[in-house]
């Protein structure tokens, strides 16, 4: 008896140990990693350097039962500071584990939403021309959501209301984004 009870002790702090051993959920890029420098050629256009370019992303550690991922790309000192959402994209399987250099931008694996210019895309990097400095906040939340269950072209604050209760876990990169001086 003794060694049944010793037995299933064991088996249940080696079930305990492999789950705090599991991997965390994490979010990387080879093109700039956490806290550093983007890329120009992300920039906007326009009156920004740049080509609109996306950046290569892959992530792993995702926890069980995750169905479906949402991505957002901000910039919480854009707009003056009201921040200024760059990208949303959500109903990304989760077979998926990475996003190619220019994906988002062709929009290629997630169902796009509504960003802050108030379109349905992906939108570089514009800070103003005073030299400050803004981090470019990439948020990846994994879901319980089917991937189809979001329709196309919500704004991030009806995504947001419709993850409540729904999300899994979150994984984050920052990037900086310094207009180079002319």
């Amino acid at each position: 008896m003794l060694s049944r009870v010793h037995t299933g002790l064991f088996a249940g702090l080696m079930l305990c140990s492999a789950g705090a051993l599991a991997a965390p959920f994490t979010l990387h890029s080879t093109q700039f990693h956490n806290a550093g420098k983007l890329p120009v050629a992300m920039g906007g256009g326009g009156q920004c350097p740049g080509q609109n370019v996306s950046p290569q992303l892959s992530w792993s550690g995702a926890p069980a039962n995750t169905k479906s991922y949402v991505l957002l790309i901000e910039d919480p000192q854009g707009a003056n500071g009201l921040g200024m959402t760059h990208f949303l994209g959500y109903g990304i399987d989760s077979s998926r584990h990475q996003f190619a250099k220019g994906d988002l931008t062709g929009v290629v694996g997630y169902t796009p939403g509504t960003n802050g210019k108030n379109v349905q895309d992906y939108s570089g990097p514009c800070p103003p021309v005073n030299g400050d400095i803004h981090n470019y906040n990439f948020t990846l939340i994994a879901t319980d959501y089917a991937p189809d269950a979001l329709q196309k072209g919500l704004a991030r604050e009806a995504v947001m209301s419709q993850l409540k209760g729904h999300v899994l876990a979150s994984a984050g990169l920052v990037g900086q984004f310094i207009m180079p001086k002319k």
